[in-house]
This record gives C-alpha cells, structure tokens and sequence, in this order.
C-alpha cells in the first residue's frame, strides 16, 4: 500500500456526459460535466436549475431557469 488515498467517485467516465447534482438547501442542477478536481468541485456547462415549489420548498417543479456555465463548490454538495 502505498498510503495514497483514491477518491470514491470516479467522475471521468461523466466527463462531457449530463449529470445531475443535489445541492445543499434543496438546490437541483443538471448540466454537462465539463471538469472536476480531487475535492469534487464541479464545473457544469449548459446547466439548469430546477426550481422549487413554493409551498413546499424541498419540493422541486418542472419550472427551470437557464444558468450557463456553473463552478460548483464541493461543500455545496450533498450526497444520497
């Protein structure tokens, strides 16, 4: 064993795929993966943000909003 830590997700076979992400606070975006790094922020292209229900707010609707190309910061992920 060389002590070197290999990291969980290997995000490189999504690499210019869609991928869809869960965000702290309820936030949902998909968009194309465009680039990673070893702390797991994201770089999305063409991403879109589901928004969320207004009476229920971890609820998301079919309502979405365009926001481009994203940098997305690994602590503002979350995981299932």
């Amino acid at each position: 064993m060389s002590g070197r830590k290999e990291t969980v997700l290997d995000l490189a076979k999504f690499i210019d795929k869609g991928v869809q992400v869960k965000l702290t606070g309820g936030r949902q975006v998909t968009g194309t993966l465009k680039g990673y790094d070893q702390l797991l922020n994201l770089v999305l292209d063409e991403a879109i943000e589901f928004l969320r229900d207004q009476d229920d707010p971890l609820k998301t609707t079919d309502q979405t909003r365009p926001l481009g190309l994203i940098r997305n910061c690994s602590h503002a992920c979350c995981s299932n």
